[in-house]
């Protein structure tokens, strides 16, 4: 955000930053049913999921703000670094143009 100060650009730029704490006594369990901000229900399978669940509440709240454009760049899968290691990065998108070829 620091950097997107300094360049100034022409168009808004919000930055949502969801966190959740880990708490084991209030933590989801399995098969427990949460409904989120956008009112759909998710059946907690992985008792690991908290950032999942919150990052689903975050982009329904870019949404309803009229975020059109939204980048994650959350840490939520591990199993990135295993497959492409540390010099690489994962990227999933709707978008090929943003993909490098």
């Amino acid at each position: 955000m620091q950097a997107i100060a300094q360049l100034k650009p022409p168009v808004p730029v919000t930055a949502l930053i969801p966190t959740s704490r880990i708490c084991p006594v209030a933590a989801p369990a399995p098969r427990d049913i949460i409904t989120s901000m956008s009112g759909k229900t998710i059946e907690v399978i992985n008792t690991d999921a908290e950032g999942r669940l919150i990052l689903i509440d975050a982009l329904t709240y870019a949404a309803r703000l009229g975020c059109t454009h939204l980048v994650d760049a959350a840490t939520l899968t591990g199993s990135v670094v295993v497959a492409l290691g540390t010099l690489r990065s994962g990227a999933f998108t709707n978008n090929d143009a943003f993909l490098p070829r």
